[in-house]
Parts: C-alpha cells; structure tokens; sequence
C-alpha cells in the first residue's frame, strides 16, 4: 500500500471518485448532440477517444515519474497550463465572434 495508514484509503478512494461526478452531465450532452440513429455509438466513440489518449498519458506519466516525481508534476503542471490558456483564448475568439454577429 502507498498510504502511510489505512484509516486514509477509504478518503484516497473518495478523492479518486470526485473525477466522475460530471460523467452523467458529459453523457446527456453527448446524447443529446448526436443523431437518433447513432447515440449508442456516439457514446462509444466518446469512450474510445478518450482512453485512447488517457491510456498513453498513464504510460507517459509512469515513465515521467521513473525519472523523477518533480518532473512528472512539473510536466503535468505544463501541459494543463497550456490547455487553461488555449481554453481561454478560444473563449475569448468565440465571445468577439458573437458580439460582432449581434451587431
């Protein structure tokens, strides 16, 4: 075990839990974007895509922290800054695309 008391586990297990709390959300919209006769494989395609790309960022992940611990979360660090600034900036294009539609 990797916690230093089991009176933690159950907490670690938790924790762990809270990344599926919007899965149902993500589902509906999903559902509710793909046509009546695909749903079912819209939902599975979501799936596939997304441990497609989870599946090598464990194994990328795994290999970071075999170097050392501080570059894996310096890297993660790095990667999800970059993905909060492109977020932002495609915002802020989609925000001036609507404005100069609504004038």
């Amino acid at each position: 075990m990797l916690t230093p008391s089991k009176i933690l586990l159950p907490l670690a297990f938790v924790v762990a839990g809270l990344k599926e709390v919007g899965e149902p959300a993500r589902e509906a919209l999903i559902v509710d974007l793909a046509e009546k006769s695909h749903k079912g494989r819209s939902i599975r395609l979501y799936y596939s895509i997304r441990e497609g790309v989870i599946i090598p960022a464990l194994l990328f992940g795994a290999f970071l922290w075999h170097l050392s611990h501080k570059i894996m979360f310096l890297t993660a660090f790095i990667i999800r800054a970059i993905g909060v600034l492109i977020i932002f900036t495609l915002v802020k294009i989609e925000e001036q695309i609507m404005y100069l539609n609504i004038n």
